[in-house]
């Protein structure tokens, strides 16, 4: 895996833990909205651990009540 794509990962994740965490909902929470049996998978998505596929950040961001495109804002 090459830095931008590492850079990508935490930034992804990261966004999403920030729109988590402003709902508030924790990591379980939103695993079970999404299908997850575990949530440590949320957690890996939002450490940059693993890469999300398309179709789990649509899931996401519709447990997160909030279009796709506000996950892709990074400051």
């Amino acid at each position: 895996m090459d830095e931008k794509e590492l850079r990508f990962r935490r930034l992804l994740g990261a966004r999403i833990q920030e729109i988590r965490q402003k709902k508030p909902m924790t990591q379980p929470e939103l695993a079970i909205l999404v299908g997850y049996k575990d949530y440590q998978a949320i957690s890996r998505i939002e450490n940059g651990g693993t890469t999300a596929s398309v179709y789990t950040i649509h899931l996401i961001a519709t447990a997160l009540e909030v279009g796709i495109e506000e996950l892709f804002i990074f400051d």
